[in-house]
């Protein structure tokens, strides 16, 4: 067993000395270290984040076609929810959610793309969520139009551009009401 010299020579560390030193290295070290447990935790976050998020951007277009109907005195757009959720490890996660807004003939379809499995597992393509907002109208069915949005994980949705980056401006309350009044429209 070795012991910790107890004269002070120079060059030379106590045994308290040594232990704050190496103390202090493993704390550092612990500290830039991600936490034990924590990737099973995170998946947890994110499908819980993916959720939340989906969840929110449903209820934005149920509001506002509920602030339309309630102005009208009745139901003139139509909602349907579906949220088809998945358990995985407790939690609720609306794969495949689809939301409906119909107005006379038209439709407005918001439809979350499903989650794939990567090695067994259950995970998302790409961003946290992926969802299609389609709009179509049966007086012009060549007039159908479609776009994606992605969510991204501070929770804003943003539209997809072209070449499949999300570059564009959040896709927020002022685009679901021109989803809205192109419903009406």
């Amino acid at each position: 067993m070795m012991e910790a010299p107890r004269d002070g020579t120079p060059g030379r560390t106590t045994l308290g000395e040594w232990a704050k030193d190496v103390a202090d290295r493993a704390l550092d070290k612990a500290a830039r270290q991600p936490a034990w447990g924590r990737r099973g935790n995170r998946e947890k976050e994110l499908f819980a984040l993916r959720a939340q998020h989906v969840r929110t951007l449903f209820r934005v277009l149920e509001s506002l076609a509920g602030a339309v109907n309630r102005e009208a005195h009745s139901t003139l757009i139509a909602v349907e929810k579906a949220f088809n959720p998945k358990n995985l490890g407790g939690i609720e996660v609306p794969d495949g959610a689809r939301f409906v807004l119909k107005f006379l003939e038209r439709r407005l379809e918001v439809v979350l793309s499903p989650l794939v499995n990567i090695g067994g597992r259950p995970a998302p393509v790409g961003a946290l969520a992926t969802a299609s907002v389609i709009q179509y109208d049966p007086a012009d069915p060549s007039g159908a139009d479609w776009f994606d949005v992605t969510l991204r994980e501070d929770g804003s949705w943003v539209r997809k551009s072209s070449d499949g980056d999300a570059t564009l401006p959040e896709f927020g309350e002022k685009e679901s009401r021109c989803l809205i009044e192109w419903l009406v429209g």
